[in-house]
């Protein structure tokens, strides 16, 4: 989503012009339902929490349909005819996977399992969606092409082998925050902090 081109459909209320607005901004848009903010946060996550079973809850996190209209994730449509192989790998571990007590065991080992033609944006979907259901949660930044851009954009140096950033080097407005929120945000807004003084 590039938010430049939202801001010309529906500008926002202040100058954009430091970490604060931006993410003053972000809140605003992505608790209006009809902001395109908004529509593109990922709600699977929250339909994996309420599953019955892991095995349910894993088929739901892989295959990326959301729970109000059954359309796929578009994070995960160029990768569809990749998921039906991570699907069935998955689920022949899913008792290692049930037994990973924090979101960075999940992801690391979602991620040494993963089958050819996904990357690091589907490896986090799924961490993040079936972390739901066993109740973990990210607590940094995982890589992928929109987090990169975005804190390349902030100034980051990042290095090849890095998987994940610590929320401790964030700026300090976004330390605090729910790191998946921070993702979302690192994503969403990538071109507007290049616009920052």
């Amino acid at each position: 989503m590039n938010i430049l081109k939202e801001w010309e459909r529906d500008p926002p209320s202040e100058p954009m012009d430091s970490m604060p607005a931006l993410w003053y901004d972000f809140q605003r848009r992505r608790a209006d339902p009809k902001s395109p903010v908004h529509r593109f946060r990922d709600n699977i996550p929250d339909a994996c929490a309420l599953d019955g079973s892991g095995q349910v809850a894993l088929r739901r996190a892989v295959r990326s349909r959301r729970p109000n209209n059954g359309k796929m994730h578009n994070h995960q449509s160029k990768v569809s005819p990749a998921l039906p192989a991570l699907e069935e790998k998955l689920m022949k571990y899913l008792p290692a996977l049930m037994r990973c007590e924090t979101f960075g065991a999940l992801y690391h080992l979602i991620e040494l399992l993963r089958t050819p033609g996904i990357g690091p944006m589907t490896t986090y979907d799924v961490a993040v969606r079936f972390g739901a259901w066993l109740e973990l949660k990210p607590d940094s930044i995982y890589l992928h092409a929109g987090t990169t851009a975005g804190l390349k954009a902030l100034g980051f140096e990042l290095r090849g082998w890095n998987t994940s950033i610590a929320m401790e080097a964030l700026p300090r407005i976004l330390r605090r925050k729910d790191p998946d929120e921070v993702e979302d945000f690192l994503c969403t807004y990538r071109r507007a902090f290049e616009l920052l003084p």
